[in-house]
């Protein structure tokens, strides 16, 4: 299956224009008058240079200030139209950049949605049919009394409820050295009974379990032998 690679995109943070903002006309007027007023007063500093050059800015009339004023306005425009077309530039690839990356995770969802179905179906190919000739584990000893018991409450016709009445008494028990104890009626009834069974009924059970868990070895041997021989003859 094709993966989605990463596709390079240039990153479009918003940078700082490199177009300088135009001078205002006084700053216009200082820089053409610098050195004129430099020559003047030439041990002036820049402290002193700058106060000189206010002075003299508030004495020019309007007349000679408005052609600092018309560059200053025919500069503004264009600095404003520049920053006008890089902002619309930045916006359309800000907004090119999202969609590339909605298109990219779009992709890479479809992709993985595609790889979980293949998974499953390969699960479902390789996974095995239970084989009902396989022989089944035999039950443990306490498997075994369990069902003894069930089979001899039901031989004495006993429902469920005079079940209940006959286990009370050792649900009460367990409840007061087990609180929060919640097992079901006969199993905790099954339980209890297994617990008081003397050692020479515990082995008499254990004795059928480990007869039952031989039997279960034997068949199972040769029911992997057979398996073993269908196998290399396919």
């Amino acid at each position: 299956m094709r993966i989605v690679g990463e596709k390079s995109f240039p990153s479009h943070k918003k940078k700082k224009s490199s177009i300088k903002k135009p001078s205002p006309p006084y700053v216009l007027w200082c820089k053409e008058k610098w050195n004129e007023v430099k020559k003047a007063n030439p041990e002036a500093d820049f402290k002193e240079m700058s106060s000189l050059l206010a002075s003299k800015w508030k004495t020019v009339t309007d007349e000679k200030k408005k052609p600092y004023e018309e560059k200053y306005k025919a500069e503004e425009d264009a600095y404003l139209k520049i920053i006008a077309n890089e902002k619309r530039e930045h916006d359309a690839m800000k907004l090119l950049e999202e969609e590339h990356k909605k298109k990219t995770a779009m992709e890479l969802l479809e992709q993985y949605l595609q790889f979980k179905q293949d998974v499953e179906k390969d699960n479902k190919k390789t996974k095995k049919e239970k084989d009902p000739l396989k022989p089944k584990r035999p039950m443990s000893a306490y498997f075994i009394f369990s069902k003894e018991h069930r089979a001899a409450l039901l031989a004495e016709n006993k429902n469920i409820l005079e079940v209940e009445d006959y286990c009370n008494e050792a649900r009460k028990n367990i409840a007061e050295e087990r609180p929060g104890t919640n097992n079901s009626t006969i199993n905790a009834l099954v339980s209890l009974k297994w617990k008081e069974l003397s050692e020479e009924e515990r082995q008499i059970r254990n004795g059928k379990a480990a007869e039952a868990m031989e039997t279960y070895k034997k068949e199972l041997e040769a029911y992997n032998k057979k398996l073993e021989a269908e196998n290399n003859q396919n």
